[in-house]
């Protein structure tokens, strides 16, 4: 794909401000920058804000600040906003505890291509770590928490001279901290679905409608790499009723959903 292709990069956010400095950092040491930034705020207090303005107010290029009221968890709200709001005419969404690899714009602007979605990979820093990584020393922070045991995924932990592609038709292994989509593909299966509340699957589900279009689903390992900080998970209790709202868009052949992109396209400026 041409280095020229405008990324915006969605990063969702929720009261986890020393992670999201990192996070940001590491945007701004980025081989090849996005075109723009949009922070997904579910709800944070106003110290998010705060990092995100004064970060954006260095930044050489179009910075956002998406937010909305805390009402639980409504990630899928927060990234249609932003999907609403991007300029770009591909999307890369990570989340904001994951560290990205210095060329992992890049690499999603190398990997785009037609009638494809990427999916990124990530490893796993514990949460003994995770206050020592992404401080800024890349390379060095990586082999510490290699030989202290705290990295796990190690095959994804390194890029690799060639990344590997696999084109796949399941689920497995989709993780919306790490997935380059194209926004014309957003808008025909209508966004993330609302319907999803609570923790867990609406990545899937989203991944599951734009296969059912018939977009094809790039697998890559070893390009394209993040690296997410460890922490106390967040609640599963709704991941049942989740799961068995991605079973039945996959049983449907579901391509838009009924709760989706198109409410915040009507109102792009509404925070409830």
């Amino acid at each position: 794909m041409s280095s020229t292709l405008a990324i915006s990069l969605v990063i969702s956010a929720y009261n986890q401000p020393e992670c999201l400095q990192k996070v940001l950092a590491a945007v701004s040491r980025q081989t090849s920058l996005p075109d723009e930034v949009l922070l997904a705020d579910d709800g944070s207090r106003d110290e998010t804000r705060q990092i995100i303005n004064q970060w954006g107010a260095g930044f050489p290029n179009r910075c956002r600040h998406l937010w909305q009221e805390d009402k639980g968890f409504r990630k899928a709200r927060i990234l249609n906003k932003a999907i609403a709001g991007a300029t770009g005419d591909y999307l890369v969404f990570l989340d904001g505890d994951t560290i990205p690899h210095p060329e992992f714009i890049r690499d999603h602007r190398r990997l785009a291509g037609p009638q494809t979605y990427v999916q990124g990979h990530r490893c796993l820093i514990s949460e003994s770590g995770a206050e020592a990584f992404g401080c800024g020393h890349f390379h060095y922070e990586r082999i510490r928490a290699l030989l202290r045991g705290q990295l796990r995924g190690v095959a994804n932990a390194y890029r690799w001279l060639r990344p590997l592609r696999q084109i796949r038709t399941d689920t497995r292994g989709v993780r919306g901290c790490n997935i380059g989509i194209w926004r014309k593909d957003l808008i025909a299966v209508n966004g993330y679905n609302e319907a999803f509340t609570g923790w867990g699957r609406e990545d899937s589900e989203l991944v599951i409608r734009l296969l059912n279009l018939g977009i094809r689903r790039v697998d890559v390992r070893g390009w394209a790499i993040c690296f997410h900080l460890g922490h106390p998970p967040a609640s599963r209790a709704d991941v049942p009723r989740n799961d068995q709202l991605a079973l039945e868009a996959q049983s449907t052949k579901l391509v838009r959903c009924a709760q989706g992109l198109d409410q915040c396209m009507e109102h792009p400026d509404s925070e409830s």
